[in-house]
């Protein structure tokens, strides 16, 4: 895992805009720095044949303070099984995180794979509360380590060069109060600038 996003990527600017549906159906934009990975994701092999719907959790207990942290104790300790999450969209106030019983002091390592059907090039980024890391195809493209009120972090861009199943791997955690876990991306048919949810649909274990 990178100390920092400049160890990993190269930046340049450029403007992406998240589309988020607030009260009343209105829709707020958010701008950010784009960054280039070194690197781009690497298909399964071999590719899975059969998948169920989401992806696999398994959660630990701490007031982490960053995803360094919790892995660190994830190599240590055994992960509570949880329910399996039906996607990286979930948001809540002072609540269960994710689909674990808990509130607060939550670690999650979550697994899986995920469907990217179109070649070219894509961006990825997450909004968190607290701290993310996400790869896919064995690389970072999203790294927002530590804790934080709910945030968008950089979008990261990836060029995709077969169709196929992608390993996932998420490392996040909630330490107090409310929590926030949304992964974002912008595919090559889509009109730049605009940053959506990726889908349910495309998530297996």
């Amino acid at each position: 895992m990178p100390g920092t996003l400049g160890q990993k990527f190269r930046k340049h600017v450029k403007t992406f805009t998240f589309m988020l549906p607030i009260l009343f159906g209105i829709t707020i934009a958010l701008t950010g720095f784009q960054a280039v990975a070194d690197e781009n994701p690497v298909p399964a092999n071999p590719q899975p044949s059969k998948l169920s719907s989401g992806l696999n959790v398994g959660y630990y207990v701490k007031l982490f303070k960053t995803v360094e942290e919790l892995q660190d104790w994830a190599g240590s300790k055994d992960a509570y099984p949880g329910e399996a999450l039906h996607s990286l969209n979930y948001r809540s106030g002072v609540d269960t995180v994710l689909t674990s019983s808990m509130e607060d002091g939550v670690g999650a390592h979550i697994t899986g794979y995920i469907r990217i059907d179109e070649v070219g090039t894509y961006a990825f980024a997450a909004q968190s509360n607290d701290g993310l890391s996400v790869d896919i195809g064995g690389k970072t493209v999203v790294y927002d380590p530590d804790v934080h009120a709910d945030r968008y972090s950089q979008p990261v861009e990836v060029e995709i060069k077969a169709a196929g199943w992608y390993s996932l791997d998420v490392w996040y955690f909630e330490r107090k109060n409310t929590s926030t876990l949304r992964l974002y991306w912008l595919k090559p048919d889509e009109e730049e600038g605009s940053m959506t949810i990726v889908p349910k649909d495309v998530f297996g274990h």
